[in-house]
């Protein structure tokens, strides 16, 4: 691993170990790192396609087309993982052609730059064939639709703004956070 990279995952990880902290003006903020990724659902197949396998199995791993994870966020992610901490990936989608945009989350057991054999049942039929070109794989085992109010309390880490105000953006991927609830 490059040393800018290691130091940027040792960094990422020194945030994570307290669960949440204070923010300005009495703001809970939780400190653990989450995956957000603006995904193309054709009428909602794409959602539906796995939403059926981990209704079967339990489990579905998810494809990221193109630019692979950064070897630093997947090891962030897959550390929080490992202590514990519920990681989540958020899923964006539109509705409809041209739709409000709705996010589902959906708890992360792994990011992984290839699947082993035993995990290739784990992928929707429709890209199954796309396997060997895809670099970043993540494995899920619960699939929940966010209310607005959940999802304007995603943001993105490095700006500190809400991912709404982002979102149409030609980014696909962000490093996230997740306000805590307002008591």
């Amino acid at each position: 691993m490059r040393k800018a990279s290691k130091q940027a995952a040792v960094r990422a990880v020194k945030t994570t170990r307290n669960p949440s902290r204070q923010r300005a003006g009495g703001v809970q903020e939780d400190q653990a790192v989450h995956c957000l990724l603006r995904v193309r659902s054709e009428n909602g197949l794409t959602l539906a396609a796995h939403k059926d396998i981990l209704s079967r199995r339990g489990t579905v791993v998810l494809g990221k087309m193109g630019d692979s994870l950064g070897p630093a966020f997947r090891e962030v992610l897959n550390q929080q993982i490992e202590r514990g901490v519920k990681t989540y990936l958020f899923l964006v989608t539109r509705e409809g052609w041209n739709g409000p945009y709705v996010a589902d989350r959906c708890l992360l057991r792994g990011v992984y730059d290839h699947l082993d054999s035993t995990q290739h049942s784990l992928v929707p039929r429709y890209y199954a064939s796309d396997i060997s070109r895809i670099r970043t794989w993540l494995q899920i085992d619960r699939m929940e639709r966010l209310s607005r109010e959940e999802m304007n309390r995603i943001f993105v880490r490095s700006s500190g703004r809400e991912i709404m105000s982002v979102i149409k953006s030609s980014a696909t991927i962000f490093k996230v956070g997740v306000k805590a609830k307002v008591k």
